[in-house]
């Protein structure tokens, strides 16, 4: 399996037999259109019949329309979206699945939980091929400690606590996450990775959502070793992880 990072939330999972990408907005590349370079191609989209893309919610960060081209290369291809998306103007994209915060899609070969978000949109719970990957969306501890008042941060504590527990509730064994950590809040800009990572233990930790601060993910790695998390420290668009 590989995981391709593509930008901010941005990322393809291309397992044995289905293919995932996630939020996906940065549509141009400095070099050749590649995977390797960050967007995606032709190849990748048609190297499996099976294709899901995910869009969380309608953030420009997250979404591209450019996606729903991609049905000329992969008449396959399903999209899983944010409720959300529709009602901001979309209500014309009849051939895509709208999931609102506890719904589910299955069908057969992938099954695809909504939770929420404390941001606009959802985050998804997606097992395919003996793997459950959760992708976070905007869900964070989005508290703002060095701007905010004691009210505000603590309702956002609250609200992430919150979202949180309805994920527990439902016992996932997480293989691989991606979350948010988002220095833009400061240095406590990884409260929220730090507190999901303890909650999960997932086998695979992928930061997201850092504007390509990678020293930065190379420092929270460096500070933060777990006996049986392993942390990716992206180095730049277009790297790739290879998990057997």
């Amino acid at each position: 399996m590989q995981i391709y990072y593509l930008d901010n939330s941005g990322f393809c999972v291309v397992m044995d037999h289905t293919t995932l990408i996630f939020d996906y907005y940065h549509d141009s590349a400095s070099g050749p259109r590649s995977i390797e370079n960050g967007v995606m191609d032709e190849k990748t989209l048609r190297a499996h019949e099976s294709v899901y893309v995910f869009v969380s919610h309608s953030h420009g960060d997250h979404y591209n329309r450019c996606v729903l081209d991609w049905r000329s290369v992969n008449p396959n291809i399903i999209y899983l979206f944010d409720e959300g998306i529709r009602a901001a103007g979309h209500e014309g994209l009849n051939d895509i699945v709208f999931m609102k915060e506890e719904e589910v899609y299955s069908d057969g070969n992938i099954k695809v939980k909504a939770f929420g978000s404390t941001d606009i949109g959802i985050s998804f719970m997606a097992e395919a091929e003996g793997l459950t990957i959760f992708h976070a969306g905007d869900l964070n501890y989005w508290h703002w400690k060095e701007e905010a008042d004691e009210a505000f941060i603590s309702q956002a504590e609250a609200d992430f606590l919150n979202k949180l527990e309805r994920i527990i509730t439902d016992d996932y064994n997480i293989n691989i996450m991606f979350f948010p950590v988002d220095y833009r809040m400061g240095k406590d800009g990884d409260l929220g990775a730090k507190h999901v990572i303890k909650a999960f233990e997932p086998q695979v930790f992928i930061p997201m959502h850092f504007q390509n601060k990678f020293d930065k993910i190379a420092a929270f790695k460096a500070k933060n070793i777990y006996k049986d998390v392993m942390i990716w420290d992206i180095k730049k668009r277009g790297d790739t992880l290879r998990l057997i």
